[in-house]
């Protein structure tokens, strides 16, 4: 159980929420499928053959190449975000610290702090970040976070599916620390799980021994990744500052200042009693 249990589950969770229609074909496996596109306060249905999501990022290092700067993928820095050139810095999707490009909100934020404190002339520094991001497609729920998915001799896996409650846990653990962690349906755990990895904290007994355990009826979830703010502290603020907007959240809490895909589920929680 592993990896193709979960997406197994998360096939046949698309197939339930109409997004995947699979054809009869005996040699084919093409799908059947309806997008919608959402323009202001209208939402278009249009009809298509195939849906493909595309993810991931490829730097643009050509400007930088021809400028003389050092470049791999990205453009190579250091710990203050500094080029190989004086005077010109890096961060985001363009730049590659210690071998690695980072194509998420949260990571790049904590570049640019740095990078903006090295240029105000104050000592500071980006040493890594945890890889954590929160996906929400077609209703589907999704977590990972760290070296979730890549094979480790060393480490241990506590795994747990219940296609029923539609969930699936992975976290893997080596020498008692978490190094990665997957969470598909039920995310009530996330933000802790990536306060461990990041850390380097021993996992509790009660995160590992969480299971498939039941969803009580106002889980407290983490809602926005990029600035780690959860269901129970947005719920919180709106009882505290009688909250009614989406902007005002925000300005309490930080939830919906980053990439911004948390917004619906911001709006969600702001009409719920």
């Amino acid at each position: 159980m592993g990896e193709a249990e979960a997406s197994r589950y998360t096939a046949a969770a698309s197939r339930t929420r109409g997004l995947l229609r699979p054809r009869s074909a005996p040699t084919c496996a093409a799908v059947s499928c309806s997008t919608r596109r959402s323009t202001g306060e209208r939402r278009v249905s249009i009809p298509a053959d195939l849906v493909v999501f595309a993810t991931g990022i490829r730097p643009e290092v050509g400007l930088a190449r021809d400028a003389g700067l050092e470049v791999a993928r990205g453009v190579l820095v250091d710990d203050n975000l500094r080029a190989s050139a004086p005077g010109v810095w890096a961060v985001g999707e363009c730049a590659e610290h210690r071998g690695t490009v980072y194509g998420l909100w949260a990571p790049v934020l904590e570049q640019a702090r740095a990078a903006g404190a090295a240029i105000a002339g104050r000592p500071a520094a980006f040493l890594g970040a945890v890889p954590a991001t929160t996906l929400k497609v077609a209703g589907i729920d999704l977590f990972c976070a760290g070296q979730a998915a890549e094979p480790d001799d060393m480490a241990e896996e506590v795994i747990a599916l219940d296609s029923r409650r539609e969930r699936y846990r992975k976290l893997v653990v080596r020498d008692g620390r978490l190094s990665g962690a997957t969470l598909l349906g039920d995310l009530a755990d996330a933000r802790e799980l990536r306060g461990l990895i990041a850390s380097g904290g021993v996992v509790p007994d009660s995160l590992l021994d969480a299971g498939a355990a039941p969803v009580t009826s106002q889980p407290d979830h983490l809602v926005c990744s990029c600035q780690v703010v959860s269901s129970g502290e947005i719920r919180s603020a709106i009882a505290e500052f009688s909250l009614t907007t989406v902007e005002g959240v925000s300005e309490r809490t930080g939830a919906s200042t980053g990439c911004g895909g948390c917004r619906p589920d911001v709006e969600k929680l702001l009409l719920t009693p």
